[in-house]
């Protein structure tokens, strides 16, 4: 049928612009999507990740363009499959990931008739998307002529978010033998190129006053590399958050310490985790101090409305697009010997500390966890965690990764496969119960996963994060806010034959750990914590670096 014909047109538009990798979920109304995805996969020209569950999927999707930087494509049936996408919609659109949706849906004579399966998917996901298209019913015209040149307009912005193509299929959806052909010749030959890291030229120098402190959020390893040489020539300190791959000095630090203020403090690249800094920074707005934030993406990220000067463009060759003079050295050295001496509480205190708890969980991992590897991090505790007491190579930067754009807890495992997919490395999962629990069903694409995932439950039988928040104190906390449970995931991952261990003593969770990489194959390992011991370490870690900060 001619619908064949658009949808091979659309699946070879695809190829041409470098996007080889599709998001497949079963479905009858994106048949000719599919048959069209199966033929080039056939002929070894796609990659395709499957899955029942369009939700995961959808994360999925998003995991892949966080590692890569261009969009795999989502393709699903109509009706509500699609509305199971838009967590992932809203992530990608908030952190700027790329993603292309191509969903099935009925033609227009069919809607608005109560026909099965149909629902108003016109600009379902709001102002969300970069685009939206909603493609024309397949008619006997050339493709070429019709919807190619709207199609690869849409790929283009799909590198830098969501793109929601909508595609109108009427039935049936046979291939009659005149249309069993190889639809590459509906679309011209023109060779796409990928502009996923395109963004705004910047025709002035960014100019910094006095002594600064770059602050470095979310950014890849490449960046975070740009941002090393940079704070090295401005002689200047360098707090990188945990999504950065860096491990120079924490956010934690002006909170902590007592420290110098800067002229000028840069920002450079997307969010970051630390609630302490956001409240810092706020406390400077009438002091004079300059803000600067230099984001690839173009997003504002100002949620305490400072009188920031905003540039749009590359983390690449920031010493050509930067002028500075080098700062006082006894700025320098009040950061870095504060940075020292935080670090110094932290190993002593990790060095002793022998019960399983969940800030030497994150400690262990982010040493231990081979460079090369992925490394995802999960919301609520893990990400924190993983931020105020992780440790790393200062000089090197490494594959890390969290959905920080909405810091949602649903579709986790998904996005971390996704991501290692995009990697195409061995990549660890640090998540908590509730959020393994959420995206259970992604267990299946774990299980299928050509790259292995060792995925580190936490499993402290509730949302421990509410513990650290002031609602702790009410009547309601435990049956309201810490939502109690006695799940173990042991039967899960035995349903989806994915290896197992369930563990209670620090010491057998570094052994089964280590084992685990040597075995280069995919593992659920249980962490069983306790709640009221992890707040006596954090308290008692707090206290530690307080007594070290009046000493000072």
């Amino acid at each position: 049928m001619i619908d064949q014909v658009w949808a091979s047109a659309a699946i070879e538009c695809c190829l041409r612009h470098g996007i080889d990798h599709f998001f497949l979920a079963p479905g009858s109304r994106c048949t000719p999507l599919t048959l069209a995805v199966a033929r080039v996969a056939n002929q070894s020209r796609a990659n395709v990740i499957q899955h029942f569950d369009e939700r995961g999927l959808a994360f999925a999707a998003l995991g892949y363009g966080r590692a890569t930087g261009k969009p795999g494509v989502f393709i699903c049936t109509s009706g509500t499959a699609v509305a199971n996408a838009f967590p992932a919609v809203i992530e990608s659109a908030m952190e700027s990931v790329p993603m292309l949706l191509f969903t099935a849906d009925r033609p227009p004579e069919l809607r608005d008739t109560g026909a099965n399966q149909t629902i108003d998917q016109q600009n379902i996901f709001g102002h969300y998307p970069k685009l939206f298209l909603d493609m024309p019913a397949p008619t006997d015209d050339d493709p070429s002529k019709t919807f190619l040149t709207d199609l690869g307009n849409g790929i283009s912005k799909a590198n830098h978010g969501p793109v929601h193509i909508n595609w109108m299929f009427r039935e049936p959806f046979t291939i009659s033998a005149k249309y069993q052909h190889d639809a590459q010749a509906s679309e011209s030959p023109t060779k796409y190129q990928h502009d996923a890291q395109a963004s705004e030229s910047l025709d002035t120098k960014i100019e910094l006053r006095g002594n600064v402190l770059i602050a470095l959020g979310r950014c890849n390893p490449d960046e975070a590399q740009q941002a090393l040489k940079l704070s090295k020539r401005l002689n200047c300190p360098m707090l990188s958050d945990v999504t950065s791959g860096l491990s120079t000095a924490s956010f934690e630090l002006p909170s902590e310490f007592s420290l110098p203020r800067p002229d000028t403090i840069l920002h450079l690249g997307g969010r970051i985790v630390s609630k302490s800094w956001h409240q810092w920074p706020q406390q400077l707005a009438d002091e004079g101090v300059d803000f600067i934030h230099v984001t690839p993406t173009g997003q504002t990220i100002n949620p305490n409305h400072l009188p920031v000067e905003k540039f749009h463009t590359s983390l690449t060759n920031l010493e050509s697009k930067i002028v500075g003079s080098p700062a006082a050295d006894s700025f320098r050295n009040s950061w870095s010997n504060a940075a020292a001496k935080r670090v110094e509480v932290l190993d002593n205190h990790f060095a002793t500390a022998a019960k399983m708890n969940e800030p030497a969980i994150a400690r262990f991992l982010s040493v231990t966890c081979p460079i090369d590897d992925g490394l995802f991090i999960g919301n609520s505790t893990p990400i924190r965690d993983m931020d105020w007491y992780g440790a790393g190579d200062s000089n090197r930067a490494r594959n890390i990764a969290a959905n920080r754009g909405a810091s949602g807890i649903d579709g986790l495992l998904a996005t971390a496969t996704g991501y290692a997919a995009g990697l195409q490395k061995r990549t660890t999962v640090l998540l908590g119960d509730l959020s393994a629990l959420h995206d259970l069903n992604s267990l299946a694409l774990i299980a299928e996963s050509q790259w292995p995932l060792i995925v580190v439950v936490v499993n402290n039988q509730g949302g421990h994060i509410f513990d650290l928040l002031p609602i702790r104190e009410s009547q309601h906390f435990e049956k309201f806010f810490a939502t109690p449970h006695e799940y173990q995931f042991e039967d899960a991952a035995k349903m989806f034959g994915i290896d197992y261990r369930r563990i209670t003593e620090m010491e057998d969770f570094t052994n089964s750990y280590r084992d685990a990489c040597a075995q280069r194959q995919s593992m659920i390992i249980e962490l069983v914590t306790d709640r009221q011991h992890n707040i006596e370490v954090r308290n008692q870690i707090r206290e530690e670096i307080q007594k070290c900060s009046s000493q000072s």
